[in-house]
């Protein structure tokens, strides 16, 4: 009995101490998560543009997956460090139109703030306290807002909707512009598909082409992460229908697109700008692979366009 006492003893304790480790270990990464939230606040800034594209129906395009706000991105990988980064990043750029991915409510907010000039459409994904979405925002000194919408892709993508096996809800948000400049209007899809599930991709594709055969001849562009390389049948379904814009330029610049901050720079490019064959000109594109002191500001580096918005005759 006296062993048996020491032995339920020494198990208490046990567990006393993995407890106390699990405690200290949890503690540890919320300090070091939460150790740039003094810099995010001081660093917290409001974009403001002095100028208009100096050329009627010219769009200076972003597309850039941000990161979502991640526990286990720790240091200078948290956001509260790198979301500086995404705002100098378009403030280099300056584009006028920017589609996100990866964008949790929190980050949204932080967008919204420091994006002074610019209106915005979201929808989240699916109601979990960490959802994600998909936003496109635009300048409104250079657009009009003409309609707006977001759909999951899904068998059923007008409902929160999941199929083909992907990890998560998946979604696409929208908006067709006028732009104020010349009276023309186009579309702009705005995604991220799976990344388990080569089914969800090419079908969650499929489900945006299929939205945009709705708008009839308007020009439109699909930008986002595709988790697809150029190899893939997501790639090749939609190079059926769209343009790759880098490669409708002379000498495009050919890099990785997802870097996982630094670690993995021959990865395949993911992200792309598709334009449809009619309407739009592609007069400049590239990754943006600027560092800050050797800080990625993501994962994946932005990508870059300008277009030119020209009449269906003259293409």
């Amino acid at each position: 009995m006296e062993k048996i006492k020491l032995s339920k003893k020494l198990v208490i304790r046990l567990v006393i101490a993995l407890i106390a480790v699990i405690i200290a270990v949890v503690a540890i990464v919320q300090v070091r998560f939460y150790a740039y939230y003094p810099y995010y606040e001081s660093h917290k800034h409001a974009i403001t543009y002095t100028s208009k594209p100096a050329d009627t129906g010219t769009i200076r395009v972003m597309s850039s997956n941000v990161r979502c706000i991640n526990t286990t991105d720790l240091g200078k990988k948290s956001w509260f460090y790198r979301a500086d980064l995404i705002i100098k990043n378009i403030e280099n750029q300056t584009p006028s139109i920017i589609g996100f991915q990866e964008v949790t409510k929190k980050q949204y907010a932080y967008l919204t703030e420091c994006l002074t000039g610019f209106d915005s459409v979201i929808e989240y994904r699916d109601n979990a306290k960490n959802t994600e979405g998909c936003p496109i925002f635009y300048r409104t000194d250079c657009y009009k807002l003409i309609d707006k919408g977001s759909f999951w892709l899904s068998e059923t993508p007008e409902k929160m909707s999941r199929d083909w096996g992907s990890a998560c809800y998946r979604i696409c948000s929208y908006v067709i512009l006028e732009d104020l400049s010349s009276q023309k209007q186009f579309v702009v899809f705005n995604t991220h598909l799976d990344h388990i599930s080569d089914e969800a991709r090419i079908k969650g594709i499929g489900v945006v082409l299929d939205k945009i055969a709705q708008f009839g001849g308007l020009p439109s562009m699909i930008m986002g992460d595709f988790n697809a390389g150029e190899d893939s049948t997501t790639y090749k379904n939609v190079t059926k229908d769209f343009l790759d814009a880098k490669y409708q330029l002379e000498n495009p610049m050919i890099s990785c697109t997802f870097q996982d901050f630094g670690k993995d720079l021959d990865h395949e490019c993911l992200d792309y700008f598709m334009i449809s064959k009619t309407g739009i000109k592609v007069e400049d594109y590239k990754v943006v692979t600027d560092t800050y002191d050797g800080v990625y500001p993501s994962d994946h580096f932005p990508i870059f366009a300008e277009f030119k918005l020209e009449d269906t005759a003259a293409k």
